[in-house]
C-alpha cells in the first residue's frame, strides 16, 4: 500500500507538466455533452486500481467542464490562491496547537482590519452560508428568550444575498417573521421603512431582534454580509468605504472571493468571542482529553466538530505576497471597473444601471425607441453571444425589473486590452443582435397603435 502511495507522489509532478495541468487554457465556459453526464453519472468505481496516468487524464477532462474562473475575462469571483495539501485536524487546540495559534492570529488582523474591539473573536468556515448560520444563531440565542421565539422578527434589505434567509429559516423563523426592506436609489436599505415595520413590529406584540444591516437604535443585533465587499478593508486607497463597519455584532467574509483563495475559506466575526459558546459549547465522553481548557477548542465556536484548517490557504498566500501585494491586487479591481466605466460611457446606446462600486458595474445596452422587453432579450443574447465566442464572461442580472449585464473586475491577472476588447466585444455584439428586433420613433406606444390597427 504505502508502495503505491509513493509511486504516486513520483509520477505526479512529471504528470502536471505534461498535462499542463492548473494553466488556464481554452474555453472560459465548457459544458458536456448529455452523453457525457450520463457516463459520468453511470460510473462506478473500479476493483482493481488503474494507472495514475489514466486516471489524471479523466480527473482533468472531469475537471474540464467549468466556469473558467481563473481566466483575466472571467469577471466573477475569483479562487486561484494556494491552499494548503495538508489533512490537520483544526477543532480542537490539543490536536492542532499550532495551527490553532495562527487561526487566532488570523482572526485578530480581520478583527482589526474591520474596526472591531479587541474583544471581538470567530472562526474560519466552509462559506457565507454557514457564517451567516453561525452568526444568527448566536444572534438568536443571545436576544430572544425561547417563549419568543415564534414572535421574533428579523430585518433584510430587498437586495440582501439570498442565503441570509434561507439561514435564518434553518434557525427556525418563519416566512411572516422575516421582513424584506425596501432600498433606496442606491440600493441600500431604506431606514425610514425599517423604523416603520419595527415600530409596527413591536406595537403587535412581536421581538424584532436581528437586521442586517443597519442602526442600533432599537438595541438589535446587527449582522454585516460582507462575503464579498469586506476584503476592501485591506486596502488602504479604499478602506473607508466600510467606515462603521465594526459596529456590528457579526459580520461573514469569504477571503475566497476578493482575497483570491480557493473556495470554501470564509470567515465568521463575533463582537464579543464569548457569545458564540453559549451556542455551540459542547461535551462528550469521546472528547474527554481534549476539554483540559475547553476555552481554546474551536468546535465550542462553531457548527463544526470536525473542521480542516481552512486559514492556513489565507495564512500561507499572505507570507509568500504580503500586504503591500494583497493591497495593490484589491485597488487594481476598482481601476478595472472604472476603466469599463469610462469605456461604456463613452459608447451611445450603453446606459450605467449602477456605478462603480466595489469593482462590480451594472450597465446595459439601451437604444432609445425600442420595447423594453426586446431590450431585455438583446442584452441576454449579448452575454450568451460574448461566452459563445469565447471572448468574456459577463453574465446578466436584474435590476428594477430590467436585465443587465454585470461586471465583476476583481481579477488582477486581467489587463487595461482584455477590457477594451471585451466592451468592444459587447457593443458590436449589441448592435448586430438588436437589428433582429424592430424599432419606432416613440417606442412602446407606437408599436401597440399599430398592432391595434391590424
Amino acid at each position: 500500500m504505502e508502495k503505491i502511495v509513493w509511486d504516486v507522489f513520483r509520477e505526479l509532478p512529471g504528470i502536471v507538466e505534461e498535462h499542463k495541468l492548473f494553466c488556464e487554457q481554452g474555453d472560459l465556459i465548457k459544458r458536456p455533452t448529455r452523453k457525457q453526464v450520463a457516463d459520468l453519472s453511470e460510473s462506478s468505481p473500479p476493483e482493481k486500481g488503474r494507472s495514475l496516468e489514466n486516471v489524471v487524464r479523466d480527473t482533468e477532462e472531469i475537471l474540464s467542464f467549468r466556469f473558467s474562473t481563473g481566466n483575466p475575462r472571467f469577471f466573477s469571483f475569483l479562487g486561484d490562491a494556494l491552499t494548503t495539501a495538508f489533512n490537520n485536524y483544526a477543532g480542537s487546540f490539543e490536536s492542532g496547537a499550532g495551527i490553532s495559534a495562527i487561526e487566532d492570529s488570523i482572526i485578530r488582523w480581520v478583527a482589526e482590519r474591520f474596526g472591531m474591539p479587541l474583544s471581538a473573536g470567530g472562526q474560519f468556515v466552509s462559506g457565507a452560508s454557514i457564517a451567516c448560520l453561525t452568526a444568527l444563531t448566536v444572534a438568536r440565542d443571545q436576544l430572544v428568550e425561547e417563549d419568543m421565539r415564534t414572535k421574533a422578527v428579523a430585518y433584510l434589505s430587498e437586495e440582501t444575498h439570498f442565503c441570509v434567509a434561507k439561514t435564518l429559516r434553518v434557525t427556525g423563523l418563519l416566512e411572516r417573521q422575516i421582513r424584506t426592506v425596501p432600498c433606496n436609489a442606491k440600493f441600500q436599505m431604506d431606514p425610514d421603512h425599517l423604523r416603520s415595520a419595527i415600530v409596527q413590529d413591536i406595537k403587535d406584540g412581536l421581538k424584532p431582534y436581528v437586521v442586517v444591516a443597519t442602526s442600533k437604535e432599537y438595541k438589535m443585533w446587527i449582522h454585516v454580509n460582507a462575503a464579498y465587499g469586506g476584503s476592501v478593508a485591506f486596502c488602504e486607497s479604499h478602506r473607508a468605504l466600510l467606515q462603521g463597519m465594526g459596529r456590528a455584532d457579526s459580520i461573514a467574509w469569504d477571503p475566497h472571493k476578493w482575497l483570491f483563495q480557493t473556495l470554501g475559506c470564509s470567515v465568521v466575526m463575533s463582537r464579543e468571542r464569548s457569545h458564540p459558546t453559549k451556542s455551540f459549547a459542547v461535551g462528550a465522553h469521546f472528547l474527554r482529553d481534549l476539554e483540559e481548557d475547553e476555552t481554546k477548542n474551536p468546535f465550542n465556536y462553531g457548527i463544526e466538530l470536525f473542521r480542516p484548517a481552512r486559514h492556513m490557504r489565507l495564512w500561507f498566500s499572505l507570507q509568500v505576497l504580503g500586504t503591500d501585494t494583497v493591497d495593490r491586487m484589491i485597488s487594481r479591481g476598482f481601476e478595472l471597473a472604472g476603466l469599463a466605466e469610462s469605456e461604456l460611457r463613452e459608447l451611445a446606446d450603453w446606459e450605467i444601471v449602477s456605478p462603480n462600486t466595489l469593482a462590480v458595474l451594472d450597465f446595459r445596452f439601451n437604444p432609445k425607441g425600442m420595447i423594453a422587453d426586446d431590450v431585455d432579450r438583446i442584452n441576454g443574447l449579448v452575454s450568451k453571444e460574448l461566452a459563445a465566442q469565447n471572448i468574456g464572461v459577463v453574465f446578466t442580472t436584474c435590476i428594477h425589473g430590467a436585465v443587465c449585464l454585470r461586471i465583476c473586475t476583481i481579477n488582477p491577472q486581467t489587463t487595461d486590452n482584455d477590457i477594451r476588447d471585451v466592451i468592444k466585444a459587447l457593443d458590436q455584439n449589441a448592435r448586430l443582435i438588436s437589428k433582429r428586433f424592430p424599432k419606432t420613433e416613440t417606442g412602446f406606444e407606437d408599436r401597440l397603435v399599430s398592432l391595434d390597427a391590424q
